[in-house]
């Protein structure tokens, strides 16, 4: 498939038929995330595959128990199924990171840490380089013929879904992508036109 096409035809899916992935397929979406650029080429993602159901019920237990207990009074209880996406889907790929300090990052530590600790917030090389992996798998799973979703809401009980995946310091769980083929995708939305939003100086 035409890299452009891929591109323009990817679109985010929250409902998947039951299908198994199969794991040769995981790991060539894997491969293509593994050649995205990332900061000093630190290589800094894994992922990890969660199949099993009874794994699956647990982490949504556990988010679903966080939801309910920190945002019953703000969210609609018909919304906090976003949460829960991953549940769905054939496969939850969790996006794992581990930490990257750059050279312009240790030079900033030692002399200007205010800035420094911006940049940590604002800039973040190694959560950029993480989403660039993360891009890369969504076109090559479209490619295969899959459908994704990028999600970040469950992180809401982020430090409980590490403990159950045994995900431990430095290491952080920074993403989940549900994996599956797509059953009834809706229409994807418009975007705006690359003149509206592209600026020449």
């Amino acid at each position: 498939m035409d890299v452009f096409v891929a591109m323009k035809e990817r679109q985010s899916v929250r409902k998947f038929r039951k299908d198994p992935v199969p794991r040769a397929e995981i790991l060539k979406m894997v491969e293509a995330a593994s050649w995205a650029p990332t900061a000093g080429n630190a290589q800094n993602v894994r992922f990890l595959v969660v199949e099993d159901k009874d794994l699956l019920k647990r982490m949504k237990g556990i988010v679903d128990e966080v939801v309910s207990r920190t945002t019953r009074k703000v969210v609609p209880p018909d919304k906090t199924n976003n949460y829960n996406l991953f549940w769905a889907a054939p496969a939850a790929v969790c996006v794992i990171g581990h930490p990257y300090e750059s050279t312009t990052d240790r030079l900033l530590r030692e002399v200007d840490p205010e800035r420094h600790k911006v940049r940590r917030l604002q800039v973040n090389p190694a959560l950029q380089s993480l989403s660039a992996s993360v891009a890369q798998f969504l076109l090559a799973a479209h490619a295969l013929g899959y459908g994704t979703c990028w999600l970040t809401g469950l992180l809401i009980a982020k430090p409980e879904l590490e403990s159950a995946l045994s995900i431990r310091y430095p290491e952080e769980l920074l993403a989940v992508i549900a994996v599956g083929k797509p059953d009834s995708p809706p229409p994807k939305p418009a975007r705006k036109p690359p003149e509206e939003i592209t600026t020449f100086r």
